[in-house]
């Protein structure tokens, strides 16, 4: 099986239609439909379904898209490894958690890299805690700087960081009832937040609290995305929890318009650093691994 027919079906599913698939890869639509069905002829399955609107993936064509891009991904870090023997080369994944303090590492760890090892291609990803370190298992990333909640098998943890959640509110928000520790939850039920799927760790912690104080959290929004978020603050009433350093982050130099209060009681998250248990899967990854140590031992010790 050729890498190039993985590609074609990587970039088919991408797409969403053979049309705009052999347009981008610049392929006759019928060689590209050629690609396809051979995969399905290897592996003895169907992978699209073709319709007016375009394609439907399978449930087994989505199996294949993702062990794809770990193969593509592979490929295209031998390629770079081997293209240079004097210095360390290679394409290395780094996951990053959302609504967490590690966009705070991105641009440290890109400007140390670029630095330290030119010959290295970083690829910054931001996504789910238990998405990222199942990509780390799976060997779709080399590591990931995600929340800790507990062992998994194939992956190890180090370099933990923990910092306390606090309360974000944009500048239409109304005013936050806070007492001298921190906003009461009480008061926190009574607002409207916008959060994470229930399948983030922030969200699963604020949940657990509330409902241990047999209060409501009214999740109006769910929303992925640091950026979004900022802008949906910006406008509206609603409010959101964020690590305090991922908050400072988000304020942008403008406590005016954004505010941060600790809940009373206070809640905490940790952060760490997940690799593949075992060796690092290349040099390069073992060298940026050590480089996200350093910036994170650097990180909690400023903290101390």
């Amino acid at each position: 099986m050729e890498t190039r027919k993985l590609a074609s079906f990587v970039r088919t599913v991408d797409a969403g239609s053979i049309t705009a698939a052999a347009q981008s890869l610049h392929l006759a639509q019928s060689a590209l439909s050629s690609h396809i069905a051979s995969l399905e002829k290897d592996f003895g399955v169907a992978l699209l379904v073709r319709g007016r609107r375009g394609i439907e993936v399978t449930d087994e064509g989505w199996s294949l898209y993702r062990y794809a891009q770990g193969i593509l991904r592979l490929e295209q870090a031998a390629h770079l490894d081997l293209s240079n023997e004097r210095q360390v080369t290679g394409l290395v994944t780094v996951g990053l958690a959302s609504y967490s303090m590690a966009g705070n590492l991105s641009a440290p760890l890109l400007r140390a890299v670029r630095e330290e090892h030119p010959g290295i291609t970083l690829h910054l990803v931001e996504h789910l805690t238990m998405i990222m370190s199942q990509a780390v298992k799976l060997g779709q990333a080399d590591m990931a700087v995600i929340y800790r909640t507990g062992r998994i098998d194939g992956v190890r943890f180090t370099e933990e960081i923990t910092e306390d959640l606090v309360l974000v509110a944009g500048p239409a928000s109304p005013a936050l009832p806070a007492r001298r520790d921190g906003i009461a939850l009480e008061a926190a039920s009574r607002l409207e937040f916008v959060l994470p799927d229930h399948q983030h760790t922030v969200r699963q912690l604020l949940e657990r609290r509330f409902q241990a104080a047999g209060l409501p959290l009214r999740v109006v929004a769910e929303v992925e995305s640091v950026h979004v978020l900022r802008e949906t603050l910006a406008s509206g009433p609603e409010v959101t929890v964020l690590p305090a350093s991922a908050a400072a982050r988000l304020l942008g130099g403008s406590p005016t318009a954004y505010r941060s209060v600790r809940l009373a009681g206070g809640l905490q998250a940790t952060l760490a650093l997940c690799t593949p248990e075992g060796p690092a899967r290349s040099e390069a990854a073992a060298a940026v691994a050590a480089t996200l140590q350093r910036l994170m031992w650097a990180a909690r010790a400023g903290r101390d």
